[in-house]
C-alpha cells in the first residue's frame, strides 16, 4: 500500500466572517457583564462597591479595548495580574 499524501490549503478566515461567528457570544458577554453591574450598584451597599478598585479596573479594561488597535487580550491579562 502507498502512503497517500493529501495537503489541504489552510484558509484564514475573513474578519467579517469572524465577526459572525462571535459577535452573538461577545454581546451575551458584554450583557452578562452589565448585569453583574447592575445586581452589585442595586445590592444594600452597592454604592461603596461601585467605587472598589476591582470595578475601577474593569471600567479601565473597557476603556482599553475601546481604544487599543492590537493585542487586547494581552493587554488585559497584563492589566489583571497586577
Amino acid at each position: 500500500m502507498k502512503n497517500c499524501d493529501i495537503t489541504v490549503p489552510m484558509t484564514r478566515k475573513s474578519g467579517e466572517e469572524i465577526l459572525e461567528m462571535y459577535y452573538l457570544e461577545a454581546r451575551s458577554h458584554l450583557l452578562e457583564t452589565a448585569a453583574i453591574l447592575d445586581r452589585i450598584e442595586s445590592a444594600p451597599g452597592g454604592g461603596a462597591a461601585m467605587e472598589d478598585q476591582k470595578i475601577k479596573d474593569l471600567f479601565k479594561i473597557c476603556e482599553m479595548l475601546t481604544k487599543a488597535r492590537e493585542n487586547r487580550a494581552e493587554k488585559l491579562l497584563m492589566m489583571l495580574s497586577v
